[in-house]
């Protein structure tokens, strides 16, 4: 019987293999590998675990992830568990489950968006508690608290900015209405702003640790609006249909007559110019079969009334051509724009009624 190694656990032969090349084509080598062939590594040996902390190998690993080929899509469930998460792998369709070790500081939560392998995550109880989290390294931060007033809309954002190497969580705010009218009736001589349309930005840095006041700007986003999408190192918004990015373009999806379910998707070919818009599918209606309980049976007018109302989103193509599209509430559907037809896709321990995000696995820590 073989013992493990005091030293250094796992295949001693393997590793000492490695310990004889240069650290440059080790760390070469290393960063061509998915990111859960990395994690079973980390725990195969303590050199490997040791290289799985080196800035290179972490850096050089996020750059050579492709969208299309390193990613995994992340379930969100909401019924008939809530606030589990699962991934599955583009290339192998397997359902997997992520732990949740924040579950007892934060037992609801949301994902506002996804960059470089972390997640940002938003306590859906107290809105002000906000996470940063690996879901394959399995860390987390939580970040310091910013506390918002009563009746403020927040639209956030996450990215991360590439000229600083720094990630940063972008809070939009405004008042609502009632909270001006309130105001009014309790201060005699304060002037209504019902019709101000202005926003506070607050912007957290991770290098810093710390929230920064970028004052106002004169706009207003929807509640509802799409969470912010980083293309070229910019966050992007828009109120009128859903944002998304495709191989590295921002992508928007237009609903051609709300309420029945078609939609155009437009690529921005070039960034920051306006006319490189360019339709590149045109998908049909269609009614998710999964989506059809005896419940929705009933009452399918909601339903139909919900689709076209910013309800599909984009999520990827992938390398078959077809458009991996989601449908409000969970509907999983690949649309292939060369036969005009529709795909659902169900996996065995899939949640019911799901928000999906579209992920790199990396070995990004969630601390600066």
């Amino acid at each position: 019987m073989k013992h493990r190694n005091d030293k250094d656990e796992g295949n001693p032969g393997t590793a000492n293999s490695f310990a004889q090349l240069p650290h440059e084509i080790v760390i070469d080598i290393l960063s061509r590998l998915p990111i859960t062939s990395l994690i079973r590594l980390s725990f195969a040996c303590r050199s490997f675990n040791s290289l799985s902390h080196d800035p290179n190998l972490v850096n050089l690993h996020v750059s050579r992830s492709s969208m299309n080929e390193s990613s995994c899509l992340i379930f969100h469930s909401d019924y008939p568990i809530q606030n589990q998460l699962h991934f599955l792998q583009l290339s192998d369709e397997r359902l997997r489950r992520i732990d949740t070790p924040f579950a007892v500081s934060m037992p609801e939560f949301s994902i506002l968006g996804s960059c470089n392998g972390l997640l940002c995550l938003i306590n859906t109880l107290f809105r002000e508690s906000i996470s940063l989290y690996n879901p394959f390294t399995r860390a987390y931060l939580e970040l310091p608290k910013n506390y918002d007033l009563q009746d403020q809309v927040i639209v956030y954002g996450f990215g991360f900015h590439p000229v600083t190497k720094d990630y940063k969580v972008i809070k939009i705010a405004y008042h609502t209405v009632s909270f001006y009218r309130r105001m009014t009736r309790n201060f005699r001589g304060f002037k209504t702003h019902q019709k101000r349309q202005e926003s506070e930005v607050r912007v957290y840095s991770l290098s810093r640790n710390a929230w920064e006041n970028k004052g106002t700007v004169p706009y207003r986003l929807e509640r509802w609006s799409s969470p912010g999408i980083l293309v070229s190192g910019r966050l992007h918004w828009v109120a009128g249909c859903n944002l998304s990015a495709l191989d590295g373009r921002l992508c928007a999806a237009v609903p051609v007559s709300p309420g029945h379910g078609a939609l155009d998707i437009w690529i921005l070919k070039e960034y920051g110019v306006s006319e490189s818009w360019v339709k590149e599918y045109s998908v049909g209606v269609y009614y998710p079969v999964s989506m059809i309980s005896p419940e929705l049976e009933r009452s399918l007018g909601v339903w139909r009334n919900m689709v076209g109302k910013k309800s599909v989103r984009v999520l990827c193509v992938l390398r078959s051509g077809e458009v991996v599209l989601e449908y409000r509430g969970g509907g999983l559907v690949a649309y292939d724009p060369e036969t005009g037809s529709f795909r659902e896709s169900v996996f065995d321990g899939m949640p019911r009624i799901y928000q999906t995000t579209l992920h790199v696995g990396s070995l990004q820590s969630a601390h600066s």
